[in-house]
């Protein structure tokens, strides 16, 4: 069998990489030479020396576009691949160079809705956080980030885990749903009420689904009411904003909006067993960046709970 290594097909594909993604990206040899500042006829030049190379066609022409053939798509898709992790990797190399504080990883939902609001007062406490937004799970051997913010029942084997937070799930509706003006806790009872669900929390099995929170209820009845799917649990909450209908929130992604008043609290909390974690390498647990940002975040966290469980006592209260 040929080492991979050494097959000079394998070289030479790798060798055009950026003109493969450069192509599929832009769908002509015109707009990729363009992007590549060379010429339209050494782009086509290059692409016949791949495909006589690898003995495959890669590309259909046409007068104005070209379209990868199913190898050509496989081909492309790697090397669109390849451009991002190295992009990726370059840029935690010169957040080194740099000498920034810590680069942490975190999907896309705890992002927008928690943590990006924040970053003025963690520089104020000193951190300087490179933010590295991605749904699937950070592989750190590669250093690309220090430190990831995680979702789950945790712990992480391999990997310095340090439990932040529990949550607990949380119908919510947009302030102006018919429903927010209801009293009671059957105010989910009512079978024309569209749910709002999030996709991630079943292709993750993070235990926050509908079929989670009704069996935590102590339920085990099957819903009839419509079901609209997003997703992202962010998009799920703006679309419950909007007025779309009740999303199942949770803990840190709610506080927010529910303090703002753009969404109100219907049905009852439960507790979950996924919680949030920062994940490290050990050898960089104990570092100082490492502590200082452990103590911000569960700072932060303990304020973002403690004053909507402030705000809560006091809607309890007037009412």
């Amino acid at each position: 069998m040929i080492d991979q290594a050494e097959d000079p097909a394998v070289a030479r594909l790798v060798q055009s990489f950026g003109l493969l993604a450069a192509v599929q990206h832009h769908g002509s040899f015109a707009a990729a030479a363009r992007a590549l500042d060379l010429d339209p006829s050494a782009v086509s030049h290059r692409v016949r020396a791949l495909e006589a190379e690898l003995r495959m066609p890669l590309f259909e022409r046409s007068t104005r576009h070209v379209t990868p053939t199913r190898a050509g798509a496989i081909l492309c898709d790697a090397a669109t691949r390849s451009f991002a992790d190295a992009g990726r990797a370059l840029a935690a190399a010169r957040d080194l160079q740099s000498a920034r504080a810590l680069r942490l990883s975190v999907h896309s939902s705890l992002a927008m809705k928690w943590l990006l609001p924040r970053l003025p007062a963690a520089a104020a406490s000193g951190l300087d956080l490179s933010i590295d937004v991605r749904e699937e799970l950070v592989v750190f051997e590669g250093g690309e980030v220090d430190a990831g913010l995680r979702f789950g029942e945790g712990p992480y084997p391999g990997l310095h885990s340090t439990r932040l937070a529990g949550c607990d799930l949380q119908p919510v509706v947009g302030a102006g749903h018919p429903a927010a003006q209801r009293t009671g806790v059957d105010r989910l009872a009512d079978e024309s009420l569209t749910l709002l669900t999030d996709t991630g929390a079943e292709k993750f099995r993070t235990g926050t689904t509908w079929t989670d929170y009704r069996r935590l209820l102590g339920s085990n009845e099957v819903s009839s009411n419509p079901v609209k799917h997003f997703d992202r649990a962010d998009l799920m909450l703006q679309a419950a904003i909007g007025g779309l209908g009740v999303a199942l929130g949770r803990t840190l992604l709610i506080e927010d909006d529910i303090c703002n008043g753009l969404l109100i609290p219907v049905g009852q909390p439960v507790r979950v067993a996924a919680a949030y974690w920062l994940v490290t390498k050990p050898e960089l647990a104990d570092t100082a960046s490492m502590m200082t940002l452990r103590a911000w975040l569960k700072e932060q966290i303990g304020l973002t709970t403690g004053r909507h469980a402030r705000r809560s006592l006091s809607v309890r209260r007037a009412d």
